[in-house]
């Protein structure tokens, strides 16, 4: 534990510089911060010129496909500008500054990286916005013809609301922005891609080079057909879902079923519904928030249980909201449905009453 004045000014400064990143459109900046778990080496410099001055160093370790966004030939530059922009953001630290700034992959034998801190931006009253992705949501890539965009469009917008965030070519991106260098981003930071499979769909080299990119990196692949043509290449060996190319929309329940199921992104789904029912914001959404939640997680671990209850606890949309406490208790009884625990909610807490004594544990 450091008693360096700077210490505790380091992610307040980070999240300060998020923000900035974020309104001067340098996202790829802003991205790394955002996944980043922080170190940060005391005293890696010393002058003890007019009273000392300590500089410390700051390590910020990204997964491995971030460090794709730092360009090798760019990459002191950018160091630099962080390091600076840090030192900008903590001007009341006096004798203290930061000497460098380094980005490295995530390596779990790195000492250092085990230390690190994750990175958050608390309070958090809704998910964040990431610039191409929206905060707190599956990253599905939609692999399309360009000719088609209108109707993945459509479908984009069904399935938002399963926590789904599609990457929709020229409709993601904002205009001005290289559209290569954009796409590229997309795809290095994908969870899942999904074929739009229409007739034309292999004739490009566009579409063919965004699906190898994501059997190279071992990203999974969903294939809707939405025509005659079959998937072909590597993704013959691929059970392709159906849709109906004039009623696209009513394929998002089933593309959802396929990324919980054949996809197995079952424990993120759960995690995005957790987060998006605490940080409700208002009574509807905690009511559609719950509904979401019990469709997707029939079970629950006890430490989902137990986030779910301290959230609740902060949270007056949650304990304030008569609609997701009417239907015979609804929030009680899909608890204790997902939990096998007898509860009771009381005083804005969740309590697990215990059968042995009835002792209760509030949380």
């Amino acid at each position: 534990m450091s008693d360096f004045a700077l210490a505790p000014k380091i992610m307040p400064a980070l999240r300060r510089l998020r923000g900035h990143y974020d309104r001067k459109n340098c996202h790829d900046l802003r991205d790394l911060i955002n996944a980043s778990l922080v170190y940060v080496e005391f005293e890696t410099a010393y002058d003890n010129w007019n009273g000392g001055a300590h500089g410390h160093d700051v390590i910020l370790f990204v997964p491995e496909e971030m460090m794709a966004l730092v360009d090798l030939d760019e990459q002191h530059q950018l160091f630099e500008r962080i390091r600076e922009d840090i030192n900008k953001a903590t001007p009341e630290v006096e004798n203290e500054y930061v000497r460098a700034v380094f980005v490295k992959p995530v390596d779990q034998g790195d000492p250092q990286c085990q230390a690190a801190s994750a990175f958050t931006f608390e309070p958090r009253a809704r998910p964040v916005d990431t610039g191409l992705w929206q905060g707190n949501s599956l990253r599905l890539f939609i692999s399309h013809r360009d000719s088609h965009k209108a109707s993945v469009h459509i479908l984009a917008d069904e399935l938002a609301p399963y926590g789904i965030s599609s990457f929709v070519a020229h409709d993601a991106i904002k205009p001005m922005r290289e559209w290569q260098h954009e796409i590229h981003k997309a795809l290095v930071t994908m969870e899942v891609m999904l074929a739009f499979l229409t007739d034309d769909f292999h004739d490009s080299h566009w579409t063919n080079q965004e699906v190898g990119f994501a059997l190279g990196k071992g990203i999974p692949i969903i294939c809707l057909k939405v025509a005659s043509a079959d998937p072909s290449g590597f993704l013959g060996s691929k059970q392709a879902l159906k849709g109906d190319y004039d009623q696209i929309g009513k394929s998002a329940p089933e593309i959802q079923e396929a990324l919980m199921g054949q996809v197995g992104q079952e424990g993120r789904f759960k995690e995005i519904m957790i987060e998006a029912f605490i940080s409700a914001t208002s009574y509807s959404a905690a009511i559609d928030g719950l509904r979401r939640l019990s469709e997707t997680a029939s079970q629950l671990t006890d430490a989902q249980f137990m986030r779910i209850a301290k959230g609740y606890s902060q949270n007056s949309q949650l304990y304030g909201c008569i609609g997701i406490h009417n239907r015979d208790n609804w929030f009680k009884r899909y608890l204790e449905s997902a939990t096998g625990k007898k509860l009771k909610l009381e005083n804005r807490k969740i309590v697990e009453i215990k059968p042995s004594d009835d002792e209760k544990i509030p949380f």
